[in-house]
């Protein structure tokens, strides 16, 4: 696609279900943003961070349109994290939860509950544990008992009246088993 038409685009974009924080911001930053979003390498925190909190408006916008392809959303949604983490908190807590979200959307907002909710994100992920998608329940346990030692704990609290087969409870065991060799000082 052109530059000219890639333009186009993303300013229809923005007229027909945009941000209205996100259209007021600067073309320049907008296509900046666009460039970084549809990457075929890795963006790294900080050219995120250095395009400063202006670029918040412009992510979230993207986030949230549901006329975006869902990888671009997730792309979107770590990079809010990156930069505003208050915004991507309460967009993350919406994406998570709602089922008609796209799965790989739910999944990069349960991926990065615990880096920007802090100790907030196990009650979001703790409910998560019992979604209809299986797929999300366990990634929910996974990030859940990645989270540190009170995650871990609400991991098997919620989880032992479930058969030892079930994923979610097997998350729950390999959890159990390290807090029983981690010393009694970082419960």
């Amino acid at each position: 696609m052109s530059r000219r038409l890639y333009g186009i685009v993303l300013v229809l974009a923005g007229v027909l279900g945009g941000n209205p924080r996100a259209e007021s911001v600067d073309p320049e930053l907008r296509a900046r943003v666009a460039g970084l979003l549809g990457a075929y390498r890795a963006v790294t925190v900080a050219e995120w961070r250095a395009l400063g909190s202006e670029a918040g408006p412009v992510l979230e916008a993207v986030a949230r349109d549901a006329a975006a392809l869902p990888t671009r959303r997730t792309r979107a949604l770590a990079a809010l994290g990156a930069i505003q983490p208050v915004a991507a908190g309460l967009l993350i807590r919406e994406l998570a939860t709602d089922p008609t979200t796209p799965r790989v959307l739910r999944s990069a907002a349960v991926d990065a509950a615990s880096s920007v909710l802090g100790d907030e994100a196990a009650a979001l992920l703790v409910p998560l544990l019992r979604d209809r998608d299986a797929t999300l329940r366990v990634q929910s346990a996974r990030a859940l008992a990645a989270s540190g030692p009170a995650g871990c704990r609400a991991l098997v609290a919620e989880t032992r009246t479930r058969p030892a087969s079930d994923p979610v409870a097997q998350t729950a065991a390999s959890c159990e088993a390290r807090l029983e060799v981690t010393p009694k000082a970082e419960h």
